[in-house]
């Protein structure tokens, strides 16, 4: 099974590229730029996140914690979008319709995967606290190929950005993946040697909810580059890369015989099967908890 790229490997590939290509069919210096595009996008989600987290009625001290990170983001923001006249010419300016797209993640869509049922910390939708609608960073459009739609890319003759976008979406979706394999492996783990053993029940369930957190935001990343893959028309891409239901995430015993052979395997989350970071073949770390990361859940009191 051959290792999946991550996008530091899929970047210093198109880097090495650029190297090669006349100046006249890329700008160089783009594939840095996508990759600051997809940085903000991620930090998007995670203030999306941090926002709906903090309840309808939250302290100034949150409320200026928020507004800070909203404050860094929109200069980055508007950095980004200062260089992109560079790759996109002029005709960003002339198309406005970026200025009324959102990238917002639908509440239900918050909801569907990576948060446990447990978590004490997920709130309803009527609790969350609205931002005021003028300074929301994190809803703002990235101007991006995925975002920009590839005819137009083609109208603009930028066709090969979304090429490049391609390609660093598979490292990051692959990125993300590991990264959600080695969290359900943390959970898995927790739950078999500090849950089951621990004096204090609070303190144990509280680390099972931080990585439960760092899980959440991890499929939230995965979903929004699923669906920039859809916007790139990335098709054998997300044949590969399928969407991850809360069902997926779910640390559950279904093996009514444990005798009968591979009768376990057949319960693993088809994320597990695919070989990120070459983790599959030669992570002894891994290759035990893919063991046990469908352990029974001890029921919380």
């Amino acid at each position: 099974m051959g290792k999946a790229p991550t996008r530091k490997q899929q970047e210093l590939h198109l880097l090495n590229c650029q190297a090669r290509w006349p100046a006249s069919e890329i700008h160089h210096g783009a594939t840095t730029w996508l990759v600051s595009g997809i940085s903000l996008e991620e930090v998007q989600v995670a203030l999306l996140i941090d926002v709906k987290k903090l309840g309808k009625w939250p302290t100034d001290v949150q409320k200026l914690a928020i507004a800070w990170c909203c404050d860094r983001l929109q200069g980055q923001i508007d950095e980004f979008v200062r260089v992109a006249m560079t790759f996109l010419g002029d005709e960003i300016d002339d198309h406005d319709q970026l200025d009324l797209m959102t990238m917002m993640l639908d509440a239900a869509e918050l909801d569907s995967a990576g948060s446990s049922d447990d978590d004490p910390n997920q709130l309803d939708n009527g609790d969350r606290y609205d931002m005021p609608v003028e300074f929301t960073p994190e809803t703002m459009v990235i101007p991006l190929p995925s975002n920009i739609g590839i005819e137009r890319c083609a109208e603009w003759g930028i066709d090969n950005l979304v090429l490049q976008e391609i390609s660093l979406r598979e490292g990051q979706a692959n990125d993300t993946l590991h990264a959600i394999r080695v969290d359900k492996a943390d959970k898995a783990v927790l739950f078999c040697t500090t849950v089951q053993l621990a004096k204090s029940q609070a303190w144990a369930w509280a680390q099972v909810h931080l990585v439960d957190r760092i899980l959440h935001l991890n499929v939230q990343i995965y979903s929004k580059c699923c669906k920039q893959l859809i916007h790139l028309s990335a098709n054998d891409l997300l044949a590969k890369f399928r969407p991850i239901e809360k069902a997926d995430l779910k640390a559950t015993t279904v093996v009514a015989d444990p005798n009968v052979c591979s009768q376990r395997n057949s319960t693993l989350a088809w994320f597990w099967s695919i070989n990120v970071e070459g983790d599959s073949t030669s992570n002894d770390w891994m290759n035990e908890c893919m063991l046990i990361a469908y352990v029974p859940v001890p029921i919380q009191c």
